[in-house]
């Protein structure tokens, strides 16, 4: 079986926190503490850049494939 993720640092600038807590890393985390394993993560990091909304700002996105036996469901 396998899920594609997405990985963004998106977060609002004015809030530093743990990077572990934000939601997409919050995600892949606890997938990845059930069992699934990463198969395959886009090479290229990319900047998105929304100056009219700065809280959807993103130094880092990416997609990551995850895979899972089906026998560890």
């Amino acid at each position: 079986m396998q899920k594609m993720v997405y990985l963004s640092n998106s977060r609002d600038y004015t809030e530093q926190g743990d990077v572990n807590e934000n939601k997409y890393f919050a995600r892949l985390n606890n997938l990845l503490e059930q069992g699934w394993k990463v198969s395959h993560i886009t090479p290229n990091a990319v900047t998105l850049d929304n100056s009219n909304d700065p809280v959807r700002k993103e130094s880092f996105s990416a997609l990551v494939l995850l895979e899972k036996d089906d026998k560890d469901k």
